[in-house]
């Protein structure tokens, strides 16, 4: 009897903080992907931007992480600034997250300030932002839709890979016309 009555409550211990965590894990299935993640960053101008500033009336966001140091990532801007021309007016937004630290920020600073690119650049000097979305090594580009769901991500870049970030851009764009490549 008495090994019943402890059974019983030995599983009462285990039941309960199962029970908690099922509510748990709904719970964060409701919430947006945007909801902890969180930053505060220094832009270009040398203001601070959170991602309520930079994630806002857009309806598909490319992020990518740089460095001045990074030659892929250089060669890579340029069609980033083109996609935004190409993309922009049906909300696509590109934030790049320069992730230069003490030692090359000048140098990050006056490659970027030379050009009038048509994105957000941020400073995440302390890897903060890099850290949170688990990137490992750049350029990666990830892409977001509006409620600050990932649907997509790639490491490294090379000549060509733009066309495949393009294809991913129009399958994703939601008001992006199947027939634009046309016109």
């Amino acid at each position: 009897m008495r090994l019943a009555a402890f059974l019983l409550i030995f599983s009462m211990f285990l039941i309960v903080p199962a029970i908690s965590v099922a509510q748990t894990e709904t719970q964060s299935e409701e919430t947006p992907a945007w909801d902890g993640f969180t930053f505060t960053l220094e832009n270009l101008d040398g203001e601070n931007k959170s991602e309520e500033d930079v994630f806002t009336d857009g309806t598909l966001y490319l992020v990518d992480f740089w460095a001045s140091w990074c030659r892929p990532c250089a060669q890579y801007l340029p069609h980033l600034e083109d996609m935004v021309g190409e993309y922009g007016d049906y909300g696509f937004k590109v934030i790049i997250f320069c992730i230069d630290e003490a030692g090359t920020i000048s140098t990050a600073r006056s490659t970027l300030n030379g050009e009038d690119y048509p994105f957000t650049i941020l400073f995440d000097t302390e890897k903060e932002v890099y850290g949170d979305l688990g990137v490992q090594r750049i350029p990666t580009t990830l892409i977001f839709n509006a409620a600050g769901d990932e649907l997509w991500r790639h490491v490294g870049y090379s000549s060509g890979n733009e066309d495949d970030v393009r294809a991913k851009i129009e399958e994703l764009l939601p008001d992006y016309p199947a027939d634009a490549e046309e016109e």
